[in-house]
């Protein structure tokens, strides 16, 4: 083909690349594509309006490019631009609109065409794997712009139709207003007139006169009040606020006024016409509003003449308002704040504005009229409202429409467009999702078999790994459990070997059991670590003491090039932590400093109290802090350091943990720890503890011994007959009275048998039956408090909950002395508790 005519029949497939060009065929499918869209548009304008031109247009564009390609597309475009620009075809938006509009559709219509066409259109250049990776591409972006442009089209619309609701609402609020205050002003200049009238009729009277003549005055004041519906009464006050003259009564009741504000304010000299708050009439108990004016004879005051309105009146006029458009609020009021009537009602009609109302606000600044938009201080409802005061008057009409009505028309609008917006667009997504399925069929199956078998293998090995670290953990928590036990029958006989034959305290192959069950303590305290069992045993610790000791420790660790020293505020109160734990701490984070000043540096231990506000989980605290002088962390990373796994060290030369365990050791004592570090000029990591509670749960058990004898009675639950077997001797050599039972179960019908008989309950925690050791504890302290109870445990769960109830709580393996030092200070506070005095 020439070039030239090439260029006239395809121009977008000449700046493109694209193979196809346009011919009779295509002129078609352009035709009947203008015509559906700017058809579907003509039929959406009653709802959407006339500005939103092409929103119909981009799905027929994206349509006709992807079938008939980019060319066909681009003029499908530039038709339905034509078509709204068009003064002689309907529906035509204003010039100004539409080729504003025009200047923004047209480069978005043709990268829709553009993009879209690429599904159907393939480069002359293009073959083989590259053709169709090229497609793949391309039906991948229409797949994404089939979804995105319909939904960034109706969102568009969206935000332009939420506008116009809301414009059009405040026009009608408008609207409202005038057509209130057109009628309250016509119903105030009548009633206005009718006092006029009665002055007029009352020019030749005077207040002695009427009396003479009321029941005359009675019908022509009755016969001025039923000429309009709205008047409830006329009434004809003297001077001495005696009612004289009434449209409704003959002979007028003896009603006096002289606390009504209306009165009182024309008897003070006020002439004009005066409107009052909503009152209750004293003749027939109904609710009504005064227009009154003074009477006046020879310049002298002589009374008040009064037309009472109905405020329902003005209610059912509104209400009518309402009927034509739902939502609506329209209220008459005074400037004062008094509400005078309203639709829809008040539960207590005679409720003021309150002093946050923005009308009340406009009433006292003395706006004559404006807009407010909020929630409504009187009934909670946020409206779109207008006002305007009455001319002459200082009465105020307020109109608002429900917010809520306002959107609900908005979304039923928009609700319709996106029935009609969507599916189309989800018809280009499946026609886009077809072809590119068709294309990737081969290649989306090997890629998908070869992620399964790579995903495979992943999920498999790290479920063998999981169920390999969960049985391992189990069968050595197990394992560490059953090995306690043991380790507590060989411990108890032989510290009653001991006992029993003091001449053998120099055995050394009665040392060498004692080496070897210390050996095995700690062996199961790694076992129980691993398992994540392992009991905390917090202790009261004084870090003046303990941190030198601890550096002690670390020193020869950290070599030569070095420096390293402690400072510790003297006063520094104690803290309650796991001492074991706590060494570890110190280590790891010593160990980190090493690593971080290679050629020599500074390690400073410290400790203070905690000033007030320094962490926002409590006050009473103590910070311990480690502070090196090495290379110092990275912003962006000093976040993530207390991670497990995660270092900053070499591969291989870090585990990741350490920190983690330092972060781990202040959480579980009820702290926290926080981290200052500058790359090349150091780090401190600061550990919060919690200062020594001065009552502590667990025992402590290196309470100096005490060498008399126990006279007491034990009840000793344990499941494990050669633990408690063990068990059982040890306690009657230092006095005491023992009675096993097997379960709780079995403990709780002993007590309920004979309650005095005991003095001490010594359980573990792990028991068969209904009552574990800690239930057996809460039954004894409500039913008998007077027994002292001891658990015994080796898991972290359960010391800590039983801990948490105030229980005395030993961790497995625990020492005899430590056993007979819970035993005594049970003792003691059973004897305290028979020495309180008994309140009555």
């Amino acid at each position: 083909m020439h070039p030239l005519r090439k260029a006239l029949l395809d121009p977008v497939g000449v700046l493109t690349g694209q193979r196809w060009h346009f011919g009779l065929r295509h002129f078609w499918i352009v035709a009947v594509a203008t015509v559906a869209a700017m058809g579907s548009r003509i039929v959406l304008t009653p709802w959407l309006g006339a500005d939103i031109p092409f929103v119909t247009t981009f799905a027929a564009v994206a349509i006709v490019a992807f079938f008939a390609g980019i060319t066909a597309g681009a003029v499908t475009a530039v038709a339905c631009a034509f078509w709204v620009v068009a003064a002689w075809w309907p529906p035509y938006t204003s010039p100004d609109l539409g080729w504003q509009q025009v200047s923004v559709f047209i480069p978005a219509a043709f990268l829709v065409a553009f993009f879209s066409g690429q599904g159907r259109d393939e480069p002359e250049n293009a073959t083989g794997e590259n053709s169709a990776n090229v497609t793949v591409r391309s039906l991948r972006f229409s797949m994404f712009a089939a979804a995105a442009l319909p939904t960034l089209m109706f969102i568009a619309a969206a935000a332009v139709g939420y506008a116009q609701a809301f414009d059009e609402a405040r026009l009608r609020v408008d609207r409202e207003v005038r057509i209130a205050e057109e009628h309250a002003a016509r119903v105030v200049q009548a009633n206005e007139a009718i006092t006029h009238a009665v002055l007029d009729l009352l020019s030749s009277y005077s207040p002695e006169e009427l009396v003479v003549r009321e029941r005359e005055l009675h019908l022509k004041l009755a016969e001025l009040a039923t000429r309009l519906t709205q008047v409830q009464s006329i009434v004809v006050y003297g001077p001495d606020a005696k009612a004289l003259v009434s449209s409704l009564f003959f002979p007028v009741p003896q009603i006096s006024v002289p606390d009504r504000e209306y009165f009182r304010q024309h008897q003070a000299g006020y002439r004009d016409i005066y409107i009052s708050e909503p009152l209750e009439s004293r003749f027939t108990g109904d609710f009504f509003f005064n227009v009154s004016r003074r009477w006046e004879r020879e310049g002298q005051f002589a009374g008040v003449v009064s037309a009472s309105l109905y405020p329902s009146y003005f209610s059912d006029f509104y209400k009518g308002l309402a009927q034509d458009e739902p939502g609506l609020m329209v209220m008459l009021a005074r400037s004062d704040g008094s509400v005078i009537a309203r639709w829809p009602p008040l539960a207590d009609p005679g409720l003021p504005l309150g002093a946050r109302s923005a009308l009340g606000a406009a009433m006292r600044a003395g706006k004559v009229e404006g807009r407010v938009e909020g929630v409504s201080d009187v009934d909670g409802k946020e409206r779109l409202s207008a006002y305007r005061r009455l001319d002459r008057h200082p009465l105020y009409i307020l109109a608002g429409i429900d917010r809520q009505q306002v959107l609900a028309g908005w979304e039923r609008r928009f609700a319709l467009l996106a029935a009609f917006t969507f599916p189309i667009s989800m018809a280009l997504v499946y026609v886009a999702w077809v072809a590119l399925r068709r294309t990737r069929r081969e290649l989306d199956a090997q890629q998908r078999l070869q992620h399964e078998v790579e995903q495979r293998a992943r999920v498999e090995t790290a479920l063998r790994h999981m169920q390999k670290l969960e049985a391992l953990g189990r069968l050595t928590g197990g394992v560490a459990h059953d090995f306690n036990n043991l380790l507590a029958i060989v411990n108890n006989n032989l510290h009653l070997i001991q006992r029993l034959n003091p001449a053998l305290d120099s055995n050394k192959q009665i040392a060498a059991i004692g080496r070897a069950v210390s050996a095995g303590e700690r062996l199961t305290r790694q076992l129980l670590t691993f398992a994540r069992r392992q009991p905390l045993q917090p202790e009261v610790i004084q870090l003046q003491e303990r941190l030198p000791a601890l550096l002690a420790l670390i020193a020869p660790t950290l070599g030569s090039n070095i420096e390293s020293k402690v400072e510790v505020d003297a006063t520094t109160k104690p803290v309650l932590v796991d001492p074991a734990e706590l060494e570890l701490a110190v280590i790891n984070l010593a160990v980190n400093a090493k690593d971080a000043m290679q050629d020599g540096g500074r390690l400073t231990l410290s400790a203070r109290n905690c000033a007030p506000g320094e962490i926002d989980i409590g006050t009473e605290f103590v910070v311990l802090t480690v502070a090196d002088s090495g290379q110092g962390i990275d912003p962006e990373l000093s976040e993530r350091v207390f991670e497990p796994f995660f270092t900053t060290k070499p591969s291989g030369q870090g585990t990741g943990l350490g920190l983690s365990q330092v972060y781990g050791l202040c959480a579980q004592a009820g702290g926290t720890a926080r981290i200052d570090s500058t790359p090349q000029q150091g780090t401190q990591v600061h550990m919060y503890l919690p200062t020594a509670d001065p009552m502590p749960h667990v025992s402590d058990e290196r309470r100096p011994p005490d060498d008399r004898k126990l006279d007491c009675s034990i009840l000793l639950v344990e499941d494990n007959e050669q633990v408690a077997m063990a068990t059982q001797p040890l306690l009657q050599t230092v006095g005491c009275t023992v009675t096993w039972a097997a379960s709780g179960d079995a403990a709780r019908n002993i007590v309920d048998a004979d309650p005095s008989k005991f003095d001490i309950v010594i359980s573990d925690m792990a028991m068969p039956g209904e009552l574990d050791g800690l239930a057996l504890g809460e039954y004894l302290r409500k039913r008998y408090p007077e027994i002292q109870v001891v658990l015994v445990t080796g898991f972290t769960n359960q010391l800590q909950e039983a801990s948490a109830r105030r229980f005395t709580v030993l961790a497995k393996p625990c020492s005899p002395a430590a056993l007979e030092g819970a035993i005594r200070e049970g003792m003691r506070r059973r004897a305290a508790l028979k020495t309180e005095p008994v309140s009555e």
